[in-house]
């Protein structure tokens, strides 16, 4: 169980929190001792401290540098958790070195639980969206995707980001028209009915229409309604990291 702090040490951790929170990611050793105003083995020997009494822990490695992990209470409503960074999406949307660790961070979180979070880095701009080449997006792998949504989803053996239009009234009746918009009624949220999500690739525009085409008929693949189960994962948010 965590240990009680001197005033120091608590300052120290405060920092850290209110950064990652700010940041959606943890300080580097040189920041935290630039904001003290310490020489960096100063500001070493504070984590050090706040790692053996049971707050943190901290490490290097050659993948994402210096990082920390605050290991916060039980029950609280938010969580900082360390997430890994599993592969990348290019200008189509698509989920490219998937499942493959190239990097991780921590980041805070509300009603999501450690192992159910990944990241993906978009490695090219994705056309006519807001997401450029170096965000991060977050995803969840067991929340239920509502209208709007941007999810990881089929086509065939591929994997690309799609957005979530309406949900089906069951598994019949895949009709667009007749699909029931978020949120769902009561009487329409019977698992047996096997409703399905209508959806569309969230990079698909007039000049990636042939792409897209060309990647249904390679897979066999016919674009319609699919079972949630089919997918990776629900987005929860991006992530930016501007420059001065």
């Amino acid at each position: 169980m965590p240990h009680s702090l001197t005033s120091t040490q608590r300052e120290y951790l405060e920092f850290i929190r209110e950064f990652i929170r700010q940041n959606e990611s943890s300080p580097r050793l040189e920041e935290i001792a630039a904001h003290f105003q310490v020489k960096s083995p100063t500001a070493h020997k504070i984590l050090e401290a706040l790692q053996s009494k049971g707050y943190l822990y901290f490490r290097r490695d050659p993948v994402s540098g210096f990082f920390i992990r605050l290991i916060e209470g039980a029950g609280s409503a938010e969580v900082v958790m360390e997430v890994v960074i599993s592969g990348k999406i290019n200008h189509l949307g698509e989920v490219i070195d998937f499942p493959k660790e190239i990097g991780h961070f921590v980041s805070v979180f509300v009603g999501s639980k450690p192992g159910d979070v990944f990241a993906l880095s978009i490695a090219e701009d994705i056309p006519h969206t807001n997401m450029v080449a170096g965000d991060l997006i977050l995803f969840d792998m067991i929340r239920k995707p509502q209208a709007g949504d941007i999810c990881i989803g089929p086509i065939g053996d591929r994997f690309f980001l799609i957005q979530i239009a309406s949900k089906t009234y069951d598994a019949e009746t895949t009709s667009f028209e007749t699909a029931q918009n978020f949120p769902i009624p009561g009487a329409f949220v019977n698992p047996e009915l096997n409703q399905l999500l209508n959806w569309y690739p969230l990079a698909y525009d007039d000049e990636s229409e042939d792409s897209f085409k060309r990647i249904c008929e390679e897979q066999n693949w016919p674009i319609g309604p699919i079972p949630q189960d089919f997918l990776l994962g629900t987005a929860l948010r991006l992530i930016r990291h501007l420059t001065a």
